[in-house]
């Protein structure tokens, strides 16, 4: 079992001190907290903290690790102590991991640890690294430096010191038990990979002029039931993502059969039949993305069962690949196709009614068309959400 000494001095900041603790004692580190007087140490905020040792009973020896937290005026009574520097020195000479947090960094500094190290500290105290090379970052390793920003990073300094005390599948089990997010999650903005989606379905549609921009329109009108319905986020998001991509399958088609302005004979309609399936293809196995493929594969299910690919009735068929049917054919209807003119909203509505209950989910319709009284207008732009 790893081992970690903590000098605590007077004027401590708490959440720095006592998060790595606990974070290392999750990997079952063994810290050792050594107060510079005898009797309780008093945090920065009025927390005192009963000590295991005094600092002049320790061993560089006995540990793998010496780690420094900041907080003022901790950091500065840390900086006068001599013995603390003492051991500073001694683990630096035995090539043990040192650590330091917020202020503390300058400790380090003062003891001559830093000179051509890369290191970070709180950005108040960069003029005093004293030859440390600071790096704008939450946690800096640097051979057997490991330094840290201030109390809002101690999770992250916590966890990479279990990473180099036992291993990252350690410290990537403790951070997930404690819920804490992915660094590199800020990276993959949702309005980054709604862009892309679009981006990448606006390159797709170029193929066929006759569905532009369709496969937002359905999204939009998808979430507006979605809303209605008072779906959870997770739905709405799931949604979204199957709307947008439900006829993915579409641009593996001949042009000459989708843009055909007469009537398809048998083999051409089951080419066109086949987009679910290939739409489906498209997106199975993918990670993250396999909670759509439903609706892309049962959108042109009907509720009397005659529908395809798998001939669902009723509430058989998915929920999203319903909502998403009803969606589709009234934007079909009032868009213009290559074997047909468009109709206006009201006679477009009068087929959807017309087939409540036969191709369609009836009580779906009529939350359509409750949301197209709210908004008669114009319609929400829902996709900018996700």
């Amino acid at each position: 079992m790893s081992k970690v000494l903590m000098p605590l001095a007077a004027g401590f900041e708490e959440i720095e001190a006592l998060t790595i603790v606990d974070v290392l004692r999750r990997a079952e580190i063994e810290v050792v907290i050594a107060g510079l007087m005898p009797g309780p140490v008093s945090g920065a905020h009025a927390i005192s903290v009963v000590p295991d040792t005094m600092i002049d009973t320790v061993h560089p020896d006995a540990f793998d690790m010496i780690v420094l937290p900041g907080g003022q005026p901790g950091t500065d009574n840390l900086n006068a102590n001599t013995s603390v520097h003492a051991l500073l020195k001694e683990f630096a000479a035995k090539n043990k991991l040192i650590g330091a947090i917020c202020a503390a960094p300058i400790v380090l500094a003062a003891a001559e640890l830093l000179s051509g190290k890369r290191v970070t500290c709180y950005p108040s105290y960069i003029e005093r690294l004293s030859g440390g090379i600071y790096e704008d970052a939450a946690v800096v390793s640097d051979g057997t430096i490991i330094t840290s920003q201030g109390p809002a990073t101690s999770i992250e300094f916590g966890l990479a010191i279990v990473a180099r005390l036992t291993s990252q599948t350690t410290s990537a089990g403790i951070s997930r038990s404690m819920l804490v997010p992915d660094p590199q999650s800020h990276l993959w903005h949702p309005g980054l990979f709604n862009s892309v989606i679009q981006a990448l379905l606006g390159a797709l549609e170029l193929k066929d002029a006759y569905t532009q921009g369709q496969a937002r329109r359905v999204a939009e009108y998808s979430l507006s039931i979605g809303l209605k319905l008072k779906l959870p986020a997770i739905e709405m998001r799931d949604l979204y993502l199957g709307a947008m991509l439900h006829d993915t399958g579409k641009y593996n088609t001949a042009e000459d059969v989708l843009n055909k302005p007469d009537s398809l004979n048998l083999s051409e309609e089951t080419l066109t039949r086949e987009h679910t399936l290939k739409g489906t293809l498209f997106v199975v196995g993918m990670n993250d993305l396999d909670f759509i493929v439903p609706t892309i594969l049962h959108h042109h299910e009907h509720w009397d069962g005659t529908g395809y690919p798998g001939r669902l009735k009723g509430e058989q068929i998915p929920l999203h690949a319903r909502i998403v049917a009803i969606a589709d054919a009234f934007d079909a209807m009032i868009s213009n196709r290559s074997y047909r003119d468009r109709v206006d909203k009201d006679a477009a509505l009068r087929e959807l009614v017309k087939y409540k209950g036969s191709q369609f989910d009836p009580f779906i319709v009529d939350v359509f068309i409750e949301c197209l009284n709210d908004s008669p207008f114009e319609k929400k732009d829902f996709s900018f959400y996700f």
